[in-house]
C-alpha cells in the first residue's frame, strides 16, 4: 500500500507541473526514494530487539513422581513474544509495559540472534512503558531519539518490530493522527497515531521519521486488520526513562479529585464559554484539592498558567508534576474564575520501597526474589530437616528469579557449584552453613554468573537432595 501512494505522489508531480514524467524519470525517484528507506533500514534495524517473555501458569494435573526430588514447578511455561528498540550502547532497551508483565523469565535476542537473559530495570504501567537491561561486554547499535513535538501529520512514519514472531519486519506509513486518547490501554494516553502497518508482536518496537530516529513506541491496534496503529510519543518515554533508571518507577503528582469531560449542553449552565476544562465530580478525603477549597461542581481550567482542554490534558499535567510542588489551579465555579494554590501530592500506591527494598539486608537477596534465615532446631523441627547446615529458604517472591529458577519456601540451600572468572578453572564446590557463608559466596561471584544449587528438602522419609541452577543469583 506504502509504495503505490508513494508511486501515485511520484507520478502526479509531474502532471501538477505542466509536463508528463518520462518513465527514466520515474524510475530515477523511485530509486531515490527507495534508497533513502533502505537505509533507514540498515541503520536502525540492529537496534531493534526480539522479546520473549515467559510466564507461567498452573498445571492441571501434577506431575508424575520420579526418581529423587520432583523438580518443583508445577507450572505449564506460557510464552508471548514483542519487540524493544536498544536506547543506549550499554544494553538499556525500552518497550512496553503489558509485553514484560508478570513474565518469570525475558529473553532479548539481538539483531544477530544472540539471546540474552534481561533484567526489569523499571516499569510504568500508566504509560505502559517498560526499561530493560541486558549484560554485554561490548557497546550495543542504539537507536537515535528524536523529537516527538515536532511530529506532524502527513509525516512518513515507519514501524519495526517483531510482528507474529517474524523478525525486524519494517512497515511504511504515514502520521495519520497526533494527541489521540481514550484508546483506553494506559491511564496517560497521548498517542500518534498512524496507518504503517502495526500488527500482533510490534508492541514495544519504535516508530521512526524518515531521518531513522525514534518518534514513538508501537503499543496498540484497535483491531487486527483495522489499519490503524498507535504508539507512545518518544518525549513522553524520555520522561518516564529518566525516573526509571534512577528508582525503577514513575512517582506521579496528584490532586485528589475525579473528574469528568464537559458537555456541550453543560457549557452555558457553568458559565463556560466552550467545552473546555474539566468538570470535578468528587473530592477524595484528606486530598490535596479538598484542602485548598476546591468545591464539587467547580471546573479546572488552568494548571500554572497551562490552559486545561480535556481531563486526559489535565491527567498528564498532574501526573507529571512532581509531588510536593506548588502549583496555581485555575477553576471556574458559577461562572466566575478563581485561582487557588495547591501543593501536589503522592498518587496513592506509588513512591513506596520496591519489594526488594524490603526487609532485613543480611535475610534477603531481593533482587534475585527471595528471603533466607540460618536454620534453628525449631526451623528444623518445623520443616523435617536432619541437619543444621545451610540456608532456609523463607518467602520467594511471585514472578522473581527466584521463583523462575524453581525455589520455593522450605527448601535449604547447603551447596553451590560455580565456575572461577580464571579462564580454564575448574568448577569450585562450596558448602553453605549459614547466611555469613552464603554472603561470602556472593561477593567472590561475577555479577550475572550461573551457579547450581544442591537444595535439600525434608519429609517423613528424611532428607531428599536435588540440584538446580541459579540463573544470576548475585544479580546484574
Amino acid at each position: 500500500m506504502a509504495h503505490r501512494k508513494l508511486l501515485l505522489l511520484l507520478v502526479l508531480i509531474p502532471f501538477l507541473a505542466g509536463a508528463a514524467p518520462s518513465p527514466e524519470t520515474e524510475l530515477s525517484l523511485l530509486r531515490r526514494i527507495e534508497e533513502v528507506f533502505s537505509s533507514v533500514a540498515e541503520r536502525v534495524k540492529p537496534a531493534v530487539v526480539s522479546i520473549r517473555a515467559e510466564r507461567l501458569r498452573v498445571a492441571a494435573s501434577a506431575p508424575r513422581e520420579g526418581e529423587g526430588e520432583t523438580p518443583p514447578h508445577p507450572e505449564i511455561p506460557r510464552f508471548a513474544t514483542g519487540s524493544g528498540v536498544i536506547i543506549d550502547p550499554r544494553g538499556y532497551i525500552l518497550t512496553n509495559n503489558h509485553v514484560v508483565a508478570d513474565a518469570e523469565t525475558l529473553i532479548v535476542r539481538l539483531s544477530d540472534n544472540t539471546p540474552y537473559r534481561a533484567a526489569v530495570v523499571g516499569t510504568d504501567p500508566y504509560t505502559d512503558l517498560a526499561l530493560l537491561k541486558i549484560d554485554v561486554n561490548r557497546n550495543l547499535p542504539a537507536a537515535t531519539l528524536g523529537n516527538s513535538d515536532k511530529v506532524r501529520v502527513g509525516q512518513w512514519a515507519i514501524a519495526v518490530g517483531d510482528p507474529f514472531g517474524i523478525t525486524r519486519t519494517f512497515t511504511v506509513g504515514v502520521v495519520s493522527g497526533i494527541g489521540r486518547t481514550g484508546v483506553g490501554v494506559a491511564r496517560y494516553e497521548y498517542f500518534i497515531q498512524t496507518d504503517a502497518a502495526i500488527n500482533r508482536g510490534n508492541s514495544g518496537g519504535p516508530l521512526l521519521n524518515i531521518d531513522g530516529e525514534v518518534i514513538g513506541i508501537n503499543t496498540a491496534i484497535p483491531s487486527p486488520g483495522s489499519g490503524l496503529g498507535f504508539s507512545i510519543p518518544i518525549n513522553m518515554a524520555k520522561d518516564v526513562i529518566t525516573h526509571l533508571r534512577d528508582s525503577g518507577q514513575f512517582v506521579r503528582g496528584y490532586l485528589g479529585v475525579t473528574i469528568q469531560p464537559v458537555a456541550d449542553d453543560m457549557v452555558h449552565i457553568l458559565g463556560l464559554p466552550r467545552a473546555q476544562g474539566a468538570l470535578v465530580g468528587s473530592l477524595l478525603p484528606d486530598g490535596p484539592a479538598k484542602k485548598a477549597g476546591i468545591e464539587v461542581g467547580d471546573v479546572i481550567v488552568g494548571l500554572d498558567g497551562k490552559e486545561i482542554h480535556d481531563t486526559a490534558h489535565l491527567q498528564r499535567l498532574v501526573g507529571w508534576t512532581p509531588p510536593g510542588k506548588a502549583v496555581k489551579v485555575d477553576v471556574v465555579r458559577s461562572g466566575r474564575r478563581k485561582t487557588m494554590d495547591i501543593t501536589v501530592t503522592v498518587l496513592p500506591g506509588e513512591g513506596r520501597p520496591k519489594p526488594a527494598d524490603i526487609g532485613p539486608k543480611s535475610q534477603q537477596n531481593g533482587a534475585y526474589g527471595m528471603k533466607l534465615e540460618n536454620l534453628t532446631p525449631e526451623l528444623m523441627k518445623q520443616n523435617q530437616l536432619a541437619s543444621p547446615e545451610g540456608v532456609l529458604v523463607r518467602e520467594v517472591e511471585s514472578g522473581s528469579r527466584a521463583f523462575h529458577d524453581g525455589l520455593r519456601p522450605g527448601m535449604v540451600i547447603r551447596e553451590l557449584i560455580y565456575r572461577s572468572p580464571q579462564e580454564g578453572a575448574p568448577p569450585v564446590r562450596s558448602g553453605v552453613r549459614n547466611l555469613e557463608d552464603l554472603e561470602n559466596l556472593l561477593r567472590r561471584l561475577p555479577a550475572g554468573a550461573d551457579v547450581i544449587a544442591r537444595l535439600v528438602r525434608g519429609s517423613t522419609q528424611g532428607e531428599r537432595s536435588f540440584f538446580t541452577v541459579l540463573h544470576s543469583l548475585r544479580g546484574k
